[in-house]
């Protein structure tokens, strides 16, 4: 080839990959709009909404990465518009490697204080509850480090107290089952000091009204950890509920139920009954769907689900239930922010604005 056939040749070759890259940026800007112009044609979908239950995991090594997943979270919430979220360790057990609890995510917190807040007791006080779970009988030498603890998280600038497992289903094999009834001593207690500082409680429990096999869920069975037979555990937790009605409890994950029944006439019922008891709502795509709010083809909420929502507009707030990671490290759990974007943007705006902000600064005393 000649020098003049090679420079043509370099020349179509340079005018090939700019029409191919300008084509993939008019394309991906296109593709940009039309998002937002749906965003934008949806009634909630302009607010900043708070997201009130979410995890931080530093990923694998010696060295966690917080600050990474930090980076994580603040990139997706600019996408996706989320105002506020808050943070909180797992509710480990004292079976759990790498146990970190709310001293770990508080600088994060006071690094980006209109964008991070964080609950505390899941790395320390879950971990003695379920130490002291398989005893009715606590010492006062216990309830003592337990309740000066918890203090202690509250002090340094946790708004809340979370998360804590009362029914806690095994999904792999390094992943514990946890168990304890709701109105364990320590349980009970923890409800007094929420109440004594006024800040809220996160729990995670699944709905067991009756003793009744482990449920066949492909989820359940690929641990290996769970129990065959579960033990009832809503009385337990109405006997918590009604402890101390001054202490805020938010039962997380509504929406995302592992037995099928937690529905929105038992919802209703605890409503009616405690008004202390609030939910928030966790949209996964391993959610049973018979319990999931939102319509299979995720265009509409379900008619029960939004008027139990309408009756109790001051219960509900988002918990997406997110564990963010460090860029390029292996996620944990299914993708569910945009779950929780679709559910605001499908509410009415009045709602929208309750549960997305309002509910959330009124429970958590957010002052921003």
């Amino acid at each position: 080839m000649n020098r003049n056939a090679m420079n043509i040749f370099f020349i179509v070759i340079l005018l090939l990959f700019l029409s191919t890259g300008c084509t993939t940026t008019k394309e991906s800007h296109f593709r940009q709009q039309s998002k937002e112009g749906l965003a934008k044609s949806l009634p909630g979908a302009d607010i900043a909404y708070i997201d009130a239950h979410n995890h931080i995991s530093g990923g694998q090594g010696f060295r966690p990465d917080f600050s990474g997943a930090v980076y994580s979270a603040l990139a997706t919430m600019k996408e996706l518009g989320i105002g506020k979220i808050i943070i909180m360790p797992p509710p480990f057990s004292p079976a759990h490697r790498g146990i970190f609890d709310s001293d770990a995510l508080l600088p994060f917190a006071a690094e980006h204080p209109d964008r991070i807040a964080v609950l505390g007791g899941g790395g320390t006080l879950n971990v003695m509850i379920h130490g002291e779970g398989k005893s009715n009988s606590v010492s006062p030498e216990m309830k003592a480090v337990f309740e000066k603890k918890a203090a202690e998280i509250i002090s340094k600038g946790a708004v809340g107290l979370g998360e804590f497992a009362v029914e806690h289903f095994s999904f792999t094999h390094d992943h514990p089952y946890e168990s304890v009834s709701a109105d364990h001593p320590l349980f009970l207690l923890l409800a007094d000091i929420a109440a004594k500082h006024d800040v809220p409680v996160d729990i995670h429990m699944e709905a067991i009204p009756k003793d009744m096999p482990l449920p066949y869920r492909p989820l359940l069975k690929r641990s290996g950890n769970n129990p065959k037979m579960l033990r009832e555990n809503m009385s337990g937790f109405e006997r918590l509920l009604s402890h101390n009605p001054k202490a805020k409890i938010i039962w997380a994950h509504a929406g995302w139920c592992n037995t099928g029944f937690r529905t929105p006439e038992l919802c209703r019922d605890l409503f009616n009954k405690y008004p202390n008891l609030y939910m928030s709502f966790k949209f996964s795509p391993d959610s049973v769907p018979e319990t999931r709010p939102v319509s299979e083809d995720n265009n509409s909420i379900k008619p029960e689900w939004l008027k139990l929502i309408k009756d109790f507009p001051d219960r509900f707030i988002i918990g997406t239930d997110q564990f963010y990671v460090p860029p390029g490290s292996r996620s944990i759990g299914p993708q569910k922010t945009e779950g929780s974007k679709r559910f605001i943007s499908l509410l009415p705006p009045d709602l929208a604005r309750r549960i997305g902000v309002e509910n959330p600064k009124r429970i958590f005393n957010l002052k921003d």
